[in-house]
């Protein structure tokens, strides 16, 4: 059977919920994550195309939420006394700025496009709205960022005790 003219003309393939809760799945964030609740949390995320070269936030600027990347790639950098240091560059798949979901601190570093990206934003006030109406999938995503967040933490201090021990070993010398 044939759709009328004007159904096939209307007719949506994508459905941005679909689109997104399965992009979800597919990051270590939500990993793991029932299709129900990617599908309550892609209701709540909001999609933005950004240009090349286009700031996402600025260092010290306050943060209000996590960014995930759909399509793109975005280079993290801090700058101090006129020296600048990258941090990250990050690729689908991947997401930044986890932190200001839960505190009100300025952001630690600037985040810009590279290419042409699409990013997904995840904010504060949708947090809350989460926790409040849907508290069991809130916690589910609290439990996720925390664990991520622990993982980041350990590899830091990681990073900053081989950092240690390489200077006082060359001081020893």
């Amino acid at each position: 059977m044939q759709l009328p003219l004007w159904k096939s003309i209307l007719k949506r393939d994508d459905n941005p919920i679909t689109e997104i809760s399965h992009f979800l799945r597919e990051t270590a964030i939500f990993e793991g994550m029932s299709r129900r609740t990617l599908r309550e949390v892609a209701r709540l995320i909001h999609k933005r195309k950004y240009y090349a070269g286009e700031t996402i936030f600025y260092q010290g600027q306050a943060g209000t939420g996590v960014y995930l990347i759909l399509q793109g790639k975005v280079e993290i950098f801090s700058e101090r006394e006129g020296v600048t240091l990258k941090l990250a560059e990050l690729e689908k798949g991947a997401f930044f700025g986890e932190l200001a979901l839960f505190q009100d601190f300025p952001r630690s570093a600037t985040a810009v496009t590279l290419v042409d990206s699409i990013l997904l934003g995840f904010f504060q006030p949708e947090l809350k709205t989460l926790l409040e109406t849907k508290p069991r999938v809130g916690n589910d995503l609290l439990l996720s960022f925390a664990s991520i967040i622990a993982d980041r933490l350990r590899k830091t201090n990681d990073t900053l005790e081989a950092a240690y021990f390489k200077s006082k070993k060359n001081k020893a010398k």
